[in-house]
């Protein structure tokens, strides 16, 4: 499936139990399946680069995923 920008996902598997992540915080937690994140960018070649954020909007982490890593669970509404 290919996911759009804004695309709520979750996690579904993870290819890469410890991968290279961005987060607002000095330890960076890794990503773990069933959270829910934001798609943000799609980097080309099924790779897209995923958000996880708190509920005051703090970046939790930033990882690149895997088509087959997530599963959609909500579609990004068209603006306009």
């Amino acid at each position: 499936m290919a996911f759009e920008i804004a695309d709520r996902v979750r996690v579904i598997k993870l290819h890469e139990a410890e991968r290279d992540v961005t987060s607002a915080w000095e330890e960076a937690p890794q990503p773990r399946v069933g959270e829910l994140a934001t798609v943000v960018d799609d980097v080309g070649d099924g790779i897209y680069l995923v958000e996880r954020t708190t509920d005051d909007g703090i970046t939790a982490w930033l990882a690149e995923f895997g088509t087959d890593e997530l599963e959609l669970v909500e579609r990004a509404t068209p603006s306009g």
